[in-house]
């Protein structure tokens, strides 16, 4: 596997983990208002990928 074709494998995933630690943050370290809100919005965001990943791949045709 070369370099360039591992950055393409893990850049979602790491972008991901990276807006859910920042979202965990904001809402341990927030005193609430905008930094409960801007928690949400970072945790939902990867919950919204994931259905789009498992509706894209119910829909994309099996192989036989």
């Amino acid at each position: 596997m070369t370099r360039n074709n591992a950055a393409r494998i893990w850049r979602w995933p790491f972008l991901l983990a990276v807006l859910t630690c920042l979202g965990l943050a904001s809402a341990l370290l927030g005193e609430g208002g905008v930094w409960w809100g801007l928690s949400w919005i970072a945790l939902a965001i990867p919950l919204v990928v994931i259905v789009i990943a498992i509706r894209r791949r119910r829909r994309a045709p099996r192989p036989v």
